[in-house]
């Protein structure tokens, strides 16, 4: 199943490096996820979410396809708090949200140098954000 899962997302990638401005690429949307609908989901995604992929150290194939995959949920956890919540908790969300992306679209074409640079930001934020909680 993992070497599947590795052969489809090398496929993917494969189609993906054919952009050339990284600045108007979209991420594609390889999966679909339900909505966030609640405060105490959202928390429970992004602090999931946050920790699975703080614990990759590789950066391997393998590990960029499941920091890939988890940027999915990852994006609703932090659309559902840009939406919801007020002032600089607000703003600092809107900014994770714009980092995830990011990481997101690295790990979708297995940019490593970007990818570890945007995992980066995104940790500094999360720093500042937890205390939001």
């Amino acid at each position: 199943m993992k070497q599947l899962a590795l052969l489809i997302f090398t496929m993917l990638f494969s189609f993906s490096v054919l952009a050339t401005d990284e600045s108007k690429e979209k991420p594609t949307q390889h999966l679909k996820v339900a909505d966030v609908k609640s405060m105490k989901v959202a928390k429970e995604i992004f602090l999931d979410k946050t920790v699975e992929i703080r614990n990759k150290k590789i950066l391997n194939l393998e590990e960029v396809l499941q920091i890939h995959v988890t940027t999915y949920s990852l994006e609703k956890s932090v659309a559902f708090f840009a939406a919801n919540l007020k002032g600089e908790k607000q703003e600092l969300a809107k900014e994770i949200a714009v980092v995830v992306e990011d990481i997101h679209l690295a790990s979708e074409n297995n940019r490593l140098e970007k990818l570890k640079k945007h995992l980066k930001k995104y940790f500094d934020l999360v720093d500042k954000f937890i205390f939001c909680f």
